[in-house]
């Protein structure tokens, strides 16, 4: 199975995108949606309708947005 593979669960649903920096394996968090996945990229909207596209190879992990059994957003310690 292909990375795109996996990743294409993810489209249209908020999620948090962990990145690598500076080939270190300390690197950043973005809380974003996945709105479409290419052949090695991601592209992503944040909240304040940015959009940006990612490396794949700079994705550490993608997971969903975690969320209260009242479906409000929970606050991230990673």
């Amino acid at each position: 199975m292909k990375i795109e593979e996996a990743f294409s669960r993810f489209v249209g649903k908020e999620v948090i995108v962990y990145t690598v920096s500076n080939g270190l394996a300390t690197g950043g968090l973005i809380e974003c949606t996945l709105d479409e996945i290419g052949d090695g990229w991601l592209r992503i909207k944040q909240e304040n309708d940015n959009e940006s596209i990612l490396n794949i190879d700079n994705v550490i992990r993608v997971r969903d947005y975690p969320r209260n059994k009242n479906g409000k957003k929970k606050m991230i310690f990673d």
